[in-house]
Parts: structure tokens; C-alpha cells; sequence
């Protein structure tokens, strides 16, 4: 098989090609040996010519001699030209869909950007109110230790002061007994009052940390600290309502409770983001 030049277009075609994959045109050998002449002189061109090499005139790329060729729209051309149709069609589909695709993944990325702000904002808003109530609510408990233990102290040294005499001298004189002062410390309106404060707040704060139990990305340390802020404030609240053991070992549970208290609070304060 060799390749030779349509007579008609000029284009390169299979020299056992019936027709012109280009043009249409009919191949045959009465028009392959038709000669090339030139429109104005009628000189004979070769097929490679484009200008006449007597007059120098422009030559159409055409058999010239007869009244026309003869165009078949043949099956085979019309099925490359739907061919053509349908890839064109094809390419503009992967182009508009894989500027589709790109177009979603940016918005689906802005949109899980968004949400996470979103998500981190909401979490550190109450990173910081469940912070501020164990800190209000501690100072609660603190005081109330505090009080206890001067209860407990003035009694076994029979110590006057104020703020422990109606439980420690209801009567005028000293109780003959510490849990006894510690009893009217504990039955007094005013105590049981912060007493239940205290204990509406612990179920306050035990909500909001379970509500953080799932931290956005890059906050996860926070969680671990306020975890820790958690642990202590219940300890502090559990010997503010329920005072046990020795004068000396409870004094030494509130010292050590209470730093560690303001250890984690700290941490987490430099923990959380502006």
C-alpha cells in the first residue's frame, strides 16, 4: 500500500482508497491520471505546483479539463464526520466535568474550612465557660474547706473567732467535741446553701465536659488539661461537702488539691487559643 496525493484536496490518502477520507471525492483511474492545468494559460502542472511555472497564476488544487469530480457523501465520510462530531463532544464533556470536579472539591474544601472554624470557635467558647465556673465554683469549696477547718482548729484549741464561735460556742462555751462544732457547721442554712450550690455547679461542669469529649484538631492537648482541671475541682468539691480523716490529713488533702487546681487551671488558660 503506498499514499499518494488527492487530486481534489491535495491531502495524503491510501492509493487503494475508493474515496477521499478528506474530501469525498470519487478515486478512480480515470480521474488519478487527469492532469493540472493552469486556469489562465492552460499549462500542464505536476501535483506538487501552486503556482503556474509559465504565468506564475495561483493554482486552485483541482483537476481542471472537466466540467466537475464527482462528490459522493459516502457512508464512511459522513460516519468520520460524526466520528469527529462525537469526539468534540466527548472532550467538551471531560473538560466541563473535570472543571466540575474542581470546582466542588474547592467548595467542599471552603466548606469543611468554615465548619472547622466553626466547630473550633463553638469548642473554645466553652473551653472557657466550663474554666470559669470550676474556678467560681472552686473558690466555693476552697472557702468552705477554709471554714471547716478553723471549725475544727478553734475547737480543739478552743480558739475564738467570729466567723466559728455560733458552732463552736452555740451555747456560751465550748463544745466538748470537734464533730460536734462540724455538725452545726454543716446543719447552718448558710452552709447548706453553698452546699447545694456547689453541687448544682459539679453537675454544670460534668455536662460541659462531656461535651467536649470530642476536640477539633489542634485542641486535643486542651481536652487533656481541663480533663485534669476536672479531676482536682471534684476532689476539692468532695471535701468541701464531705470533710473526713484527721485535722492534719484533711489540711494537707486541701493544700495539695488546691495546687493542683491552680496548676491545671493555668495550664489551660495558656493552652486555649485568642
Amino acid at each position: 500500500m503506498a499514499i499518494i496525493k488527492c487530486p481534489e484536496c491535495g491531502q495524503d490518502v491510501s492509493d487503494k482508497a475508493r474515496i477521499c477520507i478528506h474530501c469525498g471525492i470519487t478515486l478512480n483511474e480515470e480521474t488519478l491520471k487527469r492532469e493540472r492545468k493552469c486556469e489562465k494559460c492552460g499549462e500542464v502542472l505536476s501535483e506538487q505546483d501552486n503556482f503556474c511555472i509559465k504565468c506564475g497564476s495561483p493554482v486552485k488544487k483541482q483537476f481542471l479539463g472537466d466540467a466537475g469530480l464527482q462528490r459522493l457523501n459516502s457512508p464512511y465520510v459522513d460516519k468520520l464526520k460524526k466520528q469527529k462530531i462525537l469526539i468534540v463532544c466527548i472532550a467538551v464533556a471531560m473538560v466541563v466535568c473535570i472543571a466540575g470536579g474542581v470546582g466542588f472539591k474547592l467548595f467542599w474544601d471552603y466548606r469543611t474550612e468554615q465548619n472547622h472554624k466553626s466547630f473550633s470557635s463553638n469548642y473554645i467558647k466553652d473551653l472557657k465557660e466550663v474554666q470559669t465556673l470550676m474556678l467560681l465554683s472552686g473558690s466555693k469549696a476552697e472557702n468552705l474547706c477554709n471554714l471547716t477547718l478553723n471549725v475544727w482548729g478553734n475547737t480543739i484549741h478552743e480558739k475564738r473567732n467570729s466567723k466559728t464561735d455560733k458552732y463552736t460556742r452555740p451555747n456560751g462555751f465550748f463544745v466538748s467535741d470537734f464533730n460536734i462544732a462540724i455538725e452545726n457547721l454543716y446543719s447552718d442554712s448558710e452552709t447548706e446553701e453553698t452546699i447545694t450550690e456547689i453541687e448544682n455547679d459539679l453537675y454544670s461542669v460534668k455536662m460541659l465536659i462531656k461535651k467536649l469529649q470530642n476536640p477539633p484538631a489542634k485542641l486535643e492537648k486542651c481536652y487533656d488539661t481541663v480533663s485534669e482541671l476536672y479531676e482536682a475541682y471534684k476532689i476539692l468539691t468532695d471535701l468541701a461537702v464531705s470533710p473526713s480523716g484527721s485535722y492534719t490529713s484533711y489540711s494537707s488533702q486541701i493544700d495539695k488539691t488546691v495546687s493542683d487546681f491552680t496548676l491545671y487551671y493555668d495550664k489551660l488558660d495558656n493552652q486555649i487559643p485568642e
